[in-house]
């Protein structure tokens, strides 16, 4: 679904005021990335310690996002190259960290 997301064509311009770069589409990055982080450590938790699960998710999450962006920049004319949507990617991501880290330190201090 991001993948698809990504590359279709709407004809959106790049931001040229402030207003436009905290805009909309930044909080469905930080949105999606933050679901994609979640489903991914959702998805290494079962295999790995939570450690190693938070680290992979993030950093494939991240990954994926800097790549989406240079995948758009480079092959479809209608997107464009955004340091500001991969600042949106990471901060998604990261925030579904502090949740994952929040809720599991909850649930162990809650049992011990």
């Amino acid at each position: 679904m991001i993948l698809v997301l990504s590359t279709v064509g709407i004809g959106v311009n790049l931001p040229t005021t402030l207003s436009d770069i905290i805009a909309w589409d930044k909080l469905a990055h930080a949105f999606v990335y933050f679901i994609l982080c979640y489903l991914l450590y959702q998805s290494f938790v079962k295999k790995r310690s939570q450690q190693r699960a938070i680290l992979y998710a993030l950093l494939l999450s991240i990954a994926y996002g800097i790549l989406m962006e240079i995948i758009q920049y480079s092959f479809f004319p209608s997107r464009y190259f955004e340091f500001l949507d991969i600042f949106a990617n990471i901060v998604g991501s990261i925030l579904s960290i502090v949740l994952i880290y929040f809720l599991t330190d909850k649930k162990s201090q809650s049992y011990g």
